[in-house]
């Protein structure tokens, strides 16, 4: 063998073993993913950042692996959609939407309209019978037991229009819009009880009911000016049943207008704490400025029971069944804090009362024990309108410089809490005093981290954080300005929700994603917690009417019993005298997953969705003769575009019995 043969040879060996090195290599890193049957065991995945490797849990694997996210998410992010109207589900950590949870608003791609009897019935303001299809969501609220999330339903506030809306978690559905009697404007502040039987929502601005005026007028120092102002303000209480079903239950009525609100638990058990940023009442933004402090409010919740039961109320003509007591007659105190506050948070324990003053650089915390010491020993520095205000020398454990434009506070499970800073644009994580300090190993009230956001954060939220045991891990900066994060799209910019893993110190962002306007405050809830109890499908009701159409020749209506299924309307025909009205009962009686019908009839404004099990019921009046089809919304076979059938409107004076339809 030649010189040149042996070099061949030694360059086609070394070539071989290099291939065997770099092909293990190769294998090395893609085995864990190419073999794996079980997403849960990938926990970390190659990215090429700039030509270097880099590794992050947080990664997409490649290739996408079934049910990745559904293995992966570990929470339900619900923020409200503030002038959207209703609700926007997310998961975290993937931070990708889900849902939209319509609820003031009607959302035509939801099927969400008001020619659904049920929606428009919620959607209408029992005072005027006007039809409201849209609101301004701001605070959810996630029902508790024993100061914990249970998992059974979600509260919302309407910050336009007086009334609360309840979705249910095992439906992800609004099942029942409660309006407010005796005002007029919306609510803002509101929180759930820690046992889930009580939700307590302040007024959104001052109010001007002539009955409730002239009663506290006459009974007590305040005045009123319906021009000129002052006005009076309040909050009401709702009971939520066993079966989660609202009901009105009192209201009381002062001097002033309040802001945000909480239910306390553990220490603080059995008092409503909410706070006031114009305690000057006036009507301007100016006069809003006039003091150098304000006042946070500690409300006896039994002592408006007691108020109640030694008939210590009125009532009005509104509402004739919901006692309304004047703060005169109620347990009430409070302590000054900076002025015009915005964030009120408990923390897990109930001990300590957070509140920022939006107007200054202070935050204080407020000791609930020194604040039921205060009171049996009587340590107050004066009064205002009768109610006493405690020492804050006292009662404070710290009244902390910490920067500009604190708003809200959340709580994790290490003893921290998490004030955000709208215009610093950070998030200063602050050690809390006893008993927490076991968890922190830090001197109480100072700083341990500063998270920088994008930018100007409002509120936040931390898994648990309103509740006595926060799960902690996850905190999402709720960002209301945008800037520079993501593509140009126009003057209106998406706003940014920032993931940090705040188990790590410095704090860890995790992920970006621009939300559509306009979120308030989001609640996050295990998956684990929930996911068992979701429904795929309704539950039909025992016993399903039979398709059929029925005419009612005295009061001018036709009511059609109608069924959904793959690919067909039954009956897919019915005929209808000119100006009658129409009622449509609609039951989608496949319980497949996923497998939504809709029924939209060309021609009358009428577009509803329908959900596997669901029934729904549509009204509509027809006042012009033809052919109108009706057709299913949502693509649900390969035959979708046959699903449809007709309805015959018959000129005024052609009609006659013989035309009562018959299905094709």
């Amino acid at each position: 063998m030649s010189k040149m043969s042996d070099i061949n040879v030694s360059k086609t060996v070394a070539i071989f073993f290099i291939g065997i090195l770099i092909g293990a290599s190769i294998i090395t890193i893609l085995l864990p993913i190419l073999t794996t049957n079980n997403v849960s065991n990938i926990t970390q995945t190659q990215t090429i950042i700039t030509g270097e490797s880099a590794f992050n849990e947080y990664d997409r694997p490649t290739p996408m692996p079934h049910r990745y996210w559904a293995e992966t998410d570990e929470f339900y992010v619900f923020t409200s959609g503030g002038q959207q109207g209703g609700i926007i589900v997310y998961t975290v950590p993937s931070m990708k939407i889900l849902s939209e949870i319509p609820m003031f608003n009607i959302d035509q791609k939801w099927g969400w309209t008001t020619q659904d009897v049920d929606v428009k019935e919620m959607l209408t303001n029992p005072k005027t019978g006007e039809v409201i299809t849209f609101g301004d969501t701001h605070h959810p609220s996630l029902s508790k037991t024993n100061g914990e999330y249970d998992g059974r339903w979600l509260f919302i506030n309407d910050k336009l229009y007086p009334r609360i809306g309840k979705i249910d978690l095992t439906l992800f559905r609004t099942t029942q819009i409660l309006w407010i009697p005796n005002i007029e404007g919306g609510l803002h502040g509101h929180h759930t009880s820690p046992n889930g039987d009580l939700d307590v929502a302040n007024f959104e601005l001052e109010q001007y009911n002539s009955e409730i005026i002239d009663y506290i007028t006459a009974n007590t120092e305040v005045t009123t000016d319906k021009v000129d102002g002052p006005y009076v303000g309040g909050f009401a209480g709702v009971d939520i049943s066993s079966d989660g079903t609202m009901s009105n239950a009192w209201q009381v009525w002062g001097p002033w207008h309040h802001d945000l609100l909480r239910i306390g638990s553990g220490v603080s058990n059995g008092w409503i704490v909410n706070t006031a940023y114009n305690t000057e009442r006036a009507v301007d933004t100016v006069g809003m400025f006039a003091r150098e402090y304000d006042y946070v409010f500690f409300w006896n919740i039994a002592s408006i029971e007691e108020a109640i039961n030694q008939n210590k109320y009125m009532t009005t003509t509104e509402a004739p069944d919901v006692p309304v007591i004047s703060w005169e007659d109620v347990e009430v105190y409070m302590v000054k804090i900076p002025l015009n506050p915005h964030g009120v948070d408990i923390s897990p324990t109930g001990k300590y009362i957070l509140n920022s003053g939006k107007a200054t650089t202070r935050v204080t915390a407020i000791d609930f024990d020194k604040v039921l010491t205060a009171i049996s020993e009587k340590r107050f520095t004066g009064e205002e309108f009768g109610v006493s205000i405690l020492d804050e020398n006292y009662v404070y454990a710290a009244d902390m410089d910490l920067g500009l434009g604190p708003t809200h506070i959340d709580f994790d499970n290490k003893g921290f809490a998490y004030i955000a800073f709208f215009v610093d644009s950070d998030i200063k994580k602050i050690a809390l005093g006893e008993p927490y300090t076991d968890l922190n190993n830090m001197e109480p009230w100072t700083i341990a981290d500063v998270i920088p956001v994008h930018y100007s954060v409002g509120h936040l939220v931390i898994a648990g954080g309103d509740t006595a045991k926060p799960y902690g891990k996850y905190l999402i900066s709720m960002n209301k300005l945008t800037k520079d994060t993501f593509l140009p799209h126009g003057p209106l910019i998406a706003e940014n929700h920032e993931l940090f893993n705040i188990e790590e110190n410095p704090a860890i962002l995790i992920d970006q994603m621009p939300m559509l306007p306009e979120p308030h405050y989001s609640q996050m809830l295990p998956v684990d917690l929930i996911k068992d109890k979701i429904k795929n499908a309704y539950d039909l009701p025992e016993v399903i009417e039979e398709s059929r159409v029925e005419y009612d020749y005295e009061n001018e209506e036709v009511t059609v019993y109608m069924t959904a299924v793959r690919s067909f309307f039954d009956p897919n025909v019915f005929n209808v005298p000119e100006g009658w009205k129409v009622n449509v009962h609609l039951t989608n009686i496949e319980l497949s997953v996923d497998l939504t019908h809709g029924f939209a009839i060309e021609g009358h404004d009428v577009s509803i969705g329908i959900d596997p099990g669901d029934v729904k019921h549509v009204e509509f009046v027809v006042d012009e003769p033809g052919v109108y089809w009706y057709y299913c919304i949502w693509f649900c076979s390969e035959l979708h575009m046959e699903m449809r059938g007709r309805m015959i409107v018959i000129p005024d004076g052609e009609w006659n019995s013989s035309l009562e339809s018959v299905s094709d």
